[in-house]
């Protein structure tokens, strides 16, 4: 096991190292470490859904390098461990590398960029949440243009090169909100590419898939009793094709969201009514006619650099009610280190 984490380290640590050697021309270098800690148990009997425990924790510690102003450079890794370690869960560790370009209204990334606080807010029927655990990386390219009451973010994650027993595989995202006053328009969507090997000798088929939803909100925040207060209802619409095997299938619904928070406490609920969603990246509760969501959390504790957050979810789908409990701990530390 330790030749198994030094072989894996020695790309991080070799990164780092040649980071490091930017000091020399950088006007500014500062310091982050982000820790990620999550118990995740999903007690679930649906069609199409897989019972499986998360329990495990990951840091990720990185450098910047300002060598322009709104030019930096990021280095670092993310280690992650699931407890219990074991000849099947081993450590894993991702590299950190990513240039960024950022001003008040643009934010651009090119490279290994972390995914937690660029794609949080991406609904779980575009993107399921459990790739912040297995694949914290956006692997790719990412843009955000953000002005007064509009902002728009277009990315692209790379995840699988091509080769002899590998797919070509990527997605291509998109997400945005516009407001008015206290209404808001939000729009989401994904599409995923799964191309060929380079193995002739396989019988194998593209596969094209896609969703988007349209949203259209009220946010009654600090304007009841609750501290936050956000409704938004929509269409959602799913696109499938496996190429020489099927043509394009649609697939319509509605969708919608309630979320209030009061002090520590919150309530969410989400409520599909539509037509059975595929979706490969996506939440695969969505693959039936109708699911709604209750999610009851309490944040213990939560400020500028620490979040601990319990949230107890029930799942409503066609003869089955599924119960998840999941706690998450987010501490983010930044420091200027050379100014």
């Amino acid at each position: 096991m330790q030749h198994y984490l030094f072989s894996m380290s020695r790309p991080v640590l070799t990164a780092l190292l040649l980071l490091i050697s930017f000091s020399t021309f950088a006007q500014k270098i500062g310091l982050g470490i982000d820790f990620f800690g999550y118990a995740d148990n999903r007690e679930y009997g649906a069609q199409y859904t897989i019972p499986k425990t998360f329990f495990g924790a990951t840091i990720s510690p990185n450098l910047y390098f300002e060598i322009e102003k709104n030019h930096r450079l990021y280095g670092g890794a993310h280690f992650n461990q699931e407890f219990g370690i074991n000849s099947e869960n081993k450590s894993r560790w991702n590299p950190i590398a990513y240039y960024n370009y950022k001003t008040e209204k643009i934010d651009f990334a090119l490279g290994f960029m972390p995914r937690y606080e660029r794609l949080k807010d991406i609904p779980r029927m575009v993107l399921a949440d459990t790739l912040m655990y297995d694949r914290p990386n956006i692997e790719g390219m990412y843009f955000n243009y953000k002005n007064g009451n509009f902002q728009q973010s277009v990315f692209i994650d790379w995840m699988s090169k091509q080769g002899y027993q590998n797919r070509e595989q990527f997605v291509a995202g998109i997400s945005g909100k516009y407001s008015i006053g206290n209404f808001f328009i939000r729009n989401d969507g994904m599409m995923y590419h799964n191309a060929l090997t380079s193995n002739d000798s396989i019988d194998e088929h593209i596969q094209d898939n896609a969703v988007v939803m349209l949203r259209l909100g009220v946010d009654l925040s600090h304007k009841t009793v609750f501290d936050s207060l956000t409704i938004d209802a929509g269409a959602a619409m799913g696109f499938d094709r496996v190429r020489s095997v099927y043509d394009m299938q649609k697939a319509n619904g509605f969708i919608s969201n309630i979320h209030l928070g009061y002090k520590r406490f919150f309530l969410a609920n989400t409520l599909y009514l539509g037509e059975p969603l595929n979706l490969p990246n996506g939440d695969s509760f969505y693959h039936r006619r109708t699911y709604d969501r209750l999610d009851l959390g309490w944040m213990p504790f939560k400020s500028d650099k620490i979040e601990g957050k319990f949230t107890a979810s029930f799942h409503f789908s066609p003869g089955k009610v599924d119960n998840q409990q999941m706690f998450t701990l987010r501490y983010k530390f930044g420091k200027t280190i050379v100014n």
